[in-house]
């Protein structure tokens, strides 16, 4: 009998258990050992802030984070890793070049391996990954920008004005940024022109999936490095390294990473023309009229009936589900827009600035006095800036990625303000004007839709953008090669990415010179 059908199923069953219960303790002691070592590196990270470690320590706890990259299903070990080598990347400048090198070999291993999977969640976009090394590849160049000492604590008015930071130190920032992007790709795509035969379609997959992931998350609030890093592959892909190439499958391969770049920027452009948010009106408006407001009617969906919060400041009216007020609590019907409250931060900061500008100027002697420059309203770019701005500091994680993120911000928009350097401590106040102003109150909140909106609109101003036309010109330059190859390719970048209507003109446009001559 206990060589019977029932024993035989209790042996099974017992079996089973104590194989279950033995992969439920393995994975138990698994979880345990990843949450400690991610315990270690946080601590690691907190240590580069405070204490000078010596080269070989960094270059080893570098090459030990770059390792738990290769490991799959470690996604926060991986989190935690991207903040240690990023402060690295801040705070030990002199060995960028090797993280820079650490991170293309990384890239390499990971494609070589299958591995490169996209496992990077964004935060609050749903469905929408990326892989850990373009995360990782945007993190350092934002953290290349590096935020003064003096502003990384809690500050105040009067650590701003002691902040002895150089006027041109956020275009130097810039330029590092630009730098670091530079390094990256040149190595890169030199890489993919030494690359033997059989290794081009690996060099092409590594960076189609770049900038596949790069073009995600264009434009997101948090990733404000996207566009440089970018703007300097099409740089490169301009010159000898793409459409200058004598190599035809070199210039084939840019005219292709061309092109789909230029049809997300004309994307982006059609859909930025079209949005009517009611912020984003301050930036086309240029009189500014207040009688355009709309009185008892939602600003947002343009709606009239149950209107129950208003502007006490320019009066205008929205629902509570439009502002994403539905849940918060202690609604109050009349409270201040963002657009307003902004307007009102920045005025305050002015005005602070103006009256240190008059002691300094009481203390020093007329030869020795400084010129300063402070705009005689606050600007509708500006506000709007503002607005994104405060959307991080209050939406954004409270940690060291999101302070780096809004200075990358500000370094751009000083780089592109003419009369930016004359007003430096204004540019400083803005990062942290929530702590600043910390009796200011708050405005209504801001949504994510809203915010990724204010985002676009402002992308639509940088350098990047504005490049558009470049790469259409010699897009359409390269329809007249000699090589039918390229022209083909020129062709399908142009027709496929729906600017075949420019093609036609521009080849109206020289059919008509012909005619004339």
């Amino acid at each position: 009998m206990e060589n019977g059908p029932a024993s035989k199923k209790r042996r099974t069953a017992s079996n089973l258990s104590a194989r279950k219960s033995s992969a439920n303790k393995v994975s138990a002691s698994i979880y345990s050992a990843v949450q400690k070592l991610c315990l270690i590196l946080g601590f690691l990270k907190e240590l580069l802030t405070t204490v000078r470690l010596s080269d070989s320590c960094i270059l080893q706890l570098a090459k030990t984070c770059f390792t738990t990259f290769l490991v799959d299903n470690m996604q926060l070990l991986q989190l935690k890793a991207i903040g240690v080598i990023c402060m690295v990347f801040s705070s030990y400048t002199q060995h960028r070049s090797y993280l820079v090198d650490e991170t293309l070999n990384l890239v390499r291993k990971l494609q070589f391996s299958k591995n490169a999977i996209r496992t990077y969640h964004l935060a609050d976009e749903e469905q929408k990954q990326i892989q850990m090394i373009t995360a990782l590849l945007v993190h350092l160049v934002q953290f290349s920008a590096n935020v003064p000492d003096s502003l990384k604590g809690t500050v105040n008015w009067s650590t701003i004005i002691d902040a002895s930071v150089d006027a041109n130190y956020p275009i130097n920032c810039h330029e590092a940024a630009t730098e670091a992007c530079c390094l990256f790709w040149t190595n890169v795509l030199q890489r993919f022109t030494a690359a033997k035969s059989q290794d081009v379609p690996e060099a092409k997959g590594i960076i189609e999936n770049l900038v596949q992931d790069l073009l995600t998350v264009l434009n997101l609030p948090e990733y404000p490095a996207a566009a440089p890093i970018l703007e300097v592959l099409c740089v490169l892909l301009l010159q000898n390294a793409g459409l200058k190439s004598k190599d035809t499958s070199a210039r084939c391969f840019a005219i292709d990473l061309l092109g789909g770049i230029a049809s997300r920027l004309k994307r982006d452009s059609v859909i930025c023309s079209k949005e009517k948010l009611w912020i984003l009106q301050e930036l086309t408006d240029a009189e500014n009229d207040s009688s355009k407001i709309l009185k008892n009617k939602c600003c947002v969906c343009l709606g009239g009936r149950g209107i129950n919060m208003a502007c006490d400041v320019c009066g205008r009216c929205f629902h509570p589900d439009c502002m994403g007020a539905g849940s918060q609590e202690n609604l109050q019907r009349d409270s201040v827009c963002p657009l307003c409250f902004c307007k009102q931060q920045l005025s305050v900061l002015q005005s602070y600035y103006e009256l240190e500008n008059k002691e300094k100027g009481k203390r020093a002697s007329t030869a020795h006095k400084k010129k300063t420059a402070i705009p005689d309203e606050v600007t509708a770019v500006d506000t709007v800036q503002q607005i994104l701005l405060n959307y991080l500091q209050e939406a954004g994680p409270q940690d060291d990625g999101n302070l780096f993120s809004r200075w990358f911000y500000l370094c751009m928009w000083y780089k592109e303000d003419i009369s930016s350097q004359e007003k430096i401590i204004y540019y400083l106040a803005r990062l942290k004007s929530k702590e600043i102003l910390r009796d200011s109150g708050s405005g209504l909140a801001l949504s994510r839709d809203w915010a990724k909106k204010i985002c676009l609109a402002l992308g639509q101003k940088n350098s990047f953008s504005r490049g558009f036309d470049k790469i259409l010109s010699l897009l359409l330059a390269s329809l007249r090669e000699n090589s039918p190859v390229i022209r083909a390719k020129a062709l399908r970048a142009v027709s496929i990415h729906k600017l075949l209507k420019l093609y036609m003109m521009y080849i109206i446009f020289i059919w008509m010179l012909d005619i004339t001559s």
